[in-house]
């Protein structure tokens, strides 16, 4: 019985230290994941079966011999390490909260733990986050012919008309996966605040080899933006999300989203958790890892090498589509976890602030393996909390650009003028000079008349913002109504019709005016439709 006690009790230890210190290199580094993930997410339940194996050799009748050190020694060690991962996890929440709370961009302010709609406390006790009985789950719609090609809505059964929507991709190394066994803490909570939770499988490598995986996530999002109205969403608020290979294919999506379906109404945003952000295994960004990722990716899913097809990879790669139109993004990573290097992440959201004007909100977990979110724990749960903040800022109301608001915008009577070298001119003529202009402005919000300050604070940031992306526009001033009905505004003009349309939604536009030599147009923002000529 000692024997069995010391031996369970070394495994434990061993399980444990591999959490805390998860090795990169050599034989402990196979282990590094699926051991030290279940050290990571259970060690309560460690401490529990190590007090249940002291129990068990005190009830045969230990201590009695010299092996009493070892046991004792070994209980000490499975105890102390497991009550560092236990605070690691509750730690979490504070440095979460403090994390997006410290946004260079956007601050965010996260709830507290009371404040969840669904993941209350005794829920990351038992770990498990079982399907409410207030949740319709409406299974296995097609929206392909092939088997795979189904999924899920769920939906509270009370939810009204106008829900915002979040499509989830499961992760699985593009091999495997199922749409029912991934994100479901942060799904529950968000169907419990009304949210409509989209679900679908995808086709599998290696039998369906690349581009089949982001071929079906781009169908999932065409059918759910078709099926809105039934599913009683709002396809103007949807937000992609994701983890590991789904945070990669919907961070994909959410990049090329205007590229591939232009004139639908835009993404509002997407949640990449612990995703792959890189896809050529660039060993400068992933330090070490890169080698199996690139097994994977050539033997299984694009069944070629890097070497022969690297443009092939980068089209893949969120990291290499990063432009100015992306949409906001929340990026959360664990900083110890060795299937995503850390630095993919934080690269990412380095390059993102220099091309983008989005917000991009990144959280960084320390002592954290991939898919840590699996289970119901005290992390997740400030995980979530970090999510339904930054989901909830992107799908924020932002009426569509209805006619009586379109009637501010038609031109004439507007007039638009630029400052060049300190003289005012008409846009027209400056465009007919210098090529096709895109004028958009921070003031009035939603075409809401507001105080000067708070006009002034937004012009404050739409410069701070074109001086982060080292964009030098032209001052812009357009008067829209000769009747004086509504205050002339201030803006910028800009040679790039994509930063300008991301800018606007920045700043909660309904539309930008698109100057050339021979006519001024209306561009929807959410659209980027022309809505109006002169």
């Amino acid at each position: 019985m000692v024997w069995i006690v010391i031996g369970v009790s070394a495994w434990l230890a061993v399980v444990a230290l591999t959490a805390l210190w998860p090795q990169r290199s050599g034989i402990l580094a196979a282990l590094a994941y699926p051991v030290g993930w279940v050290a990571g997410e259970l060690p309560v339940q460690a401490i529990l079966t190590e007090g249940v194996l002291l129990g068990l050799l005190a009830w045969w009748g230990w201590p009695h011999d010299d092996l009493s050190g070892i046991v004792l020694t070994l209980a000490v060690a499975v105890v102390a390490a497991n009550l560092a991962l236990l605070a690691v996890s509750l730690s979490a929440q504070h440095s979460v909260a403090q994390q997006l709370a410290g946004a260079p961009d956007r601050p965010l302010r996260v709830g507290r733990p009371g404040q969840d709609a669904f993941g209350r406390w005794w829920r990351t006790v038992i770990k498990v986050s079982a399907h409410p009985r207030w949740l319709e789950v409406t299974a296995d719609q097609p929206y392909g012919p092939d088997a795979r090609q189904r999924l899920d809505v769920w939906r509270r059964r009370d939810a009204g008309p106008g829900a915002p929507v979040v499509l989830y991709y499961h992760g699985g190394a593009w091999t495997f996966g199922h749409k029912s066994q991934q994100g479901r803490p942060l799904l529950h909570e968000l169907a419990a605040r009304g949210w409509v939770v989209v679900t679908p499988n995808y086709r599998f490598a290696p039998t369906h080899p690349w581009p089949s995986q982001i071929e079906d996530a781009r169908a999932a999002l065409a059918w759910t933006r078709s099926h809105a109205a039934a599913l009683g969403a709002d396809p103007g608020r949807i937000v992609v999300a994701g983890g590991s290979a789904g945070g990669q294919l919907a961070a994909l999506v959410a990049l090329t989203d205007e590229e591939v379906a232009p004139g639908e109404l835009s993404l509002r945003g997407c949640l990449s958790f612990y995703g792959v952000l890189e896809m050529t295994g660039d060993e400068e960004l992933w330090r070490g890892l890169g080698r199996g990722l690139r097994r994977l990716l050539e033997h299984r899913v694009f069944q070629v090498r890097v070497a022969d097809a690297r443009a092939l990879f980068e089209e893949a790669s969120p990291l290499h589509r990063l432009h100015a139109g992306a949409p906001p993004f929340l990026v959360v990573q664990g900083r110890t976890d060795t299937l995503v290097e850390v630095n993919v992440a934080r690269t990412f959201v380095a390059r993102f602030r220099e091309v983008a004007p989005a917000p991009v909100w990144y959280v960084e977990l320390a002592g954290t393996q991939h898919a840590f979110d699996l289970t119901a724990s005290p992390r997740t749960s400030a995980v979530v909390r970090a999510a339904v903040a930054a989901a909830s800022a992107m799908v924020a109301p932002r009426p569509p650009l209805e006619p009586a608001m379109l009637a501010r915008y038609v031109v004439p009577p507007a007039q638009l003028l630029v400052e060049v070298d300190g003289t005012a001119i008409e846009a027209r003529e400056y465009a007919g000079r210098a090529g096709t202009l895109y004028a958009l402005t921070s003031d009035n919000a939603r075409s809401r008349v507001v105080t000067d300050e708070e006009n002034a604070a937004a012009r404050a940031d739409l410069v701070a913002t074109l001086a982060r992306l080292g964009v030098a526009p032209l001052a812009a001033t357009r008067a829209r109504d000769a009747k004086g009905r509504f205050p002339d505004e201030c803006g910028v003009a800009l040679s790039s019709r994509a930063l300008a349309l991301a800018l606007a939604r920045r700043y909660d536009q309904h539309a930008i005016y698109e100057v050339t030599a021979n006519a001024i147009r209306v561009i929807d923002a959410d659209t980027g439709a022309v809505r109006a000529s002169s």
